[in-house]
């Protein structure tokens, strides 16, 4: 199966973008003649595979294909083209293996290729390493890609981090940008709902880009995408941080799935090679990976013994009966899903070493206490255990996040307590990601009552007796916690934020209702009703600006499904995530 996913099931025609993707970077290549290397940006490597086969670069030129490092150019290429995000440890590399060419006499024109844009900065690193004279700069603006049918990234992995930390809020520029590329194709989306500093800054800059740039409306002036919902992640950094329990978000938390696709040991798959790696591509062109990835994992052992009980009847039905050549020919069609099966099988067999350890279910039961925001004693002392214990660094932080933003923060004399162990056990060179998650008011001092337990209230975050196998409630997704976040879309897909005004106030950062139209731009009261039109689904479009988690989008999916809902959804984000690899954008190591 291709890491590369069909969308012929989308419920918005977003091939074109992908297809437009891949000429433009045939386009650049063939502008440059005769034999290239080409070095990647090794995070861009994932997202040129949801496009483009590698082959596709030989038949352009492209002799040697790598990932740029410190090592020096080992080519005999005369092109040398670098595919690059702005970032300037990456300009620091490329200059490094040009001066290294000056210094050895070779010969070579050099090509940097910024995506999705180019940068002052970068170009001024560029210039102070003396080697901007002798590259040639391209722009290749990819500002989105289907990573499945219904889900669409950005490749903006440090979003969240440059907004909450830093202070730079380009990445927001790029939001809008790639929304508003969705508009050019769509239509304008006459109805945006905003919730979130970052989200009402996106909002304001897609104001003035259709102000800027109109957008000219296609099909008799009737947009395909009626709503438009933007979500900061700061405000709902509860949800990414408890262990997801679908069975994506389980192959995420423990394999990470990577643009579309997992790399494992083939001994897991069942290979007899020892030490070789396999690559497991996971996306809805595997039909039972579609029918079963949106699952709680506790579900998923049994839906694929099942499907195995049957296929063995069949199996028997077939070698002990005399069968038609329609019969065999069917039975046939249902051996094709052998490998899906088989494939499945293994990984939820290596999941569950994982879901049944002592460790994964403590954690599971602190984090649930955590939500419930009580015993706020026996999570001190857990999470103090866990630092004494040495337990992985990322594990305690995710817990450390979740108390902390539970409780409002945390009172002096434990912030500084566990700021000061978690010091001691991991090393001082941690201090500056401590800092990072002051700044970002993910761990805290307390400095006034925490609100987490009128918004679990309000918005009924936690669901008891829930049904995992035959679910009505999204909460089934982290078993008996209803993602917030989702809370939030739900809330607006039925009635609009008004009837919540009091608990939306209480989450971070502002939050508004607006109408769009190709003549202004002003904000308006939205239409409080989404459904059917003219005998149409509606599409909602949702954006998560800072990353959305796989548990997420299932709980999505759960709600578009629903008996009586009239609405498809569409998920546009910044990055998926998870809260470990949220996380590790802000561990910053002091050397």
């Amino acid at each position: 199966m291709a890491q590369i996913p069909k969308l012929d099931n989308a419920p918005i025609n977003i091939s074109p973008f992908r297809d437009q993707s891949r000429k433009e970077l045939v386009n650049i290549l063939n502008t440059i003649r005769g034999k290239k290397t080409l070095y990647l940006d090794p995070k861009l490597s994932g997202s040129l595979a949801l496009i483009l086969q590698t082959s596709l670069l030989k038949e352009h030129g492209v002799e040697n294909l790598g990932h740029l490092s410190t090592n020096p150019i080992q080519s005999d290429c005369k092109n040398v083209l670098y595919l690059v995000r702005p970032q300037i440890n990456l300009m620091k590399l490329i200059s490094a293996q040009i001066q290294q060419d000056v210094r050895q006499n070779y010969q070579r024109e050099y090509t940097v290729i910024f995506v999705p844009r180019r940068t002052v900065v970068c170009e001024k690193i560029l210039q102070e390493e003396k080697v901007h004279s002798m590259v040639k700069i391209v722009e290749y603006p990819l500002y989105l890609i289907p990573v499945d049918e219904d889900v669409l990234s950005f490749e903006l992995e440090l979003a969240y981090k440059e907004c909450q930390v830093d202070g730079d809020t380009s990445s927001l520029w790029h939001v809008a940008k790639a929304i508003h590329k969705l508009q050019s194709a769509f239509g304008v989306i006459p109805n945006v709902r905003v919730k979130g500093k970052a989200a009402t800054i996106v909002a304001d800059i897609l104001s003035r880009m259709q102000l800027e740039q109109p957008v000219v409306s296609s099909n008799a002036g009737i947009p395909e995408i009626d709503t438009l919902i933007l979500l900061d992640r700061h405000v709902d950094m509860v949800t990414p941080m408890c262990s997801q329990l679908t069975y994506e978000g389980l192959l995420d938390e423990f394999l990470h799935i990577n643009n579309g696709a997992i790399e494992l040991d083939a001994s897991i798959m069942g290979a007899q090679e020892e030490g070789k790696k396999a690559k497991v591509p996971l996306n809805s062109s595997d039909k039972l990976y579609r029918e079963i990835r949106d699952l709680n994992f506790g579900v998923v052992g049994q839906v694929l013994r099942q499907k195995a009980t049957t296929m063995r009847q069949d199996y028997t039905e077939v070698t002990t009966t005399s069968q038609t050549v329609s019969e065999l020919k069917d039975f046939v069609k249902k051996l094709s899903s052998l490998p899906e099966m088989t494939r499945h099988t293994h990984l939820a067999q290596h999941l569950s070493t994982f879901t049944t350890k002592p460790t994964f279910l403590g954690q599971l039961s602190i984090e649930q206490t955590l939500v419930e925001g009580q015993s706020y004693d026996i999570c001190f002392e857990y999470i103090e255990e866990m630092i004494h214990k040495q337990e992985p660094f990322l594990s305690v932080l995710r817990l450390l996040v979740l108390f902390s933003i539970t409780n409002g923060g945390l009172p002096k004399k434990h912030f500084d307590y566990l700021r000061r162990e978690l010091l001691h056990s991991y090393g001082f060179e941690h201090m500056a990601t401590l800092i990072n998650l002051e700044k970002s008011g993910l761990f805290k001092k307390q400095d006034s009552k925490s609100n987490w337990v009128t918004v679990k209230r309000g918005l009924n975050l936690v669901v008891e007796d829930v049904d995992d196998a035959n679910p009505n409630d999204i909460a089934y997704v982290f078993s008996g916690y209803a993602p917030l976040s989702i809370r939030l879309v739900q809330h607006a897909l039925r009635a609009g934020w008004r009837s919540i005004e009091e608990i939306v106030r209480l989450l971070p950062g502002p939050h508004s209702e607006r109408k769009q139209s190709l003549q202004s731009q002003e904000e308006a009261p939205a239409s409080n009703d989404i459904g059917v039109v003219d005998g149409r689904r509606l599409l909602v479009l949702v954006v998560f600006i800072g990353g959305v988690t796989f548990a997420e989008i299932s709980a999505l999916r759960f709600l578009s499904a629903q008996e009586g809902m009239t609405y498809d959804l569409i998920i546009g984000t910044t990055k998926i995530i998870n809260g470990s690899s949220l996380l590790e954008t802000l561990i910053d190591v002091l050397p």
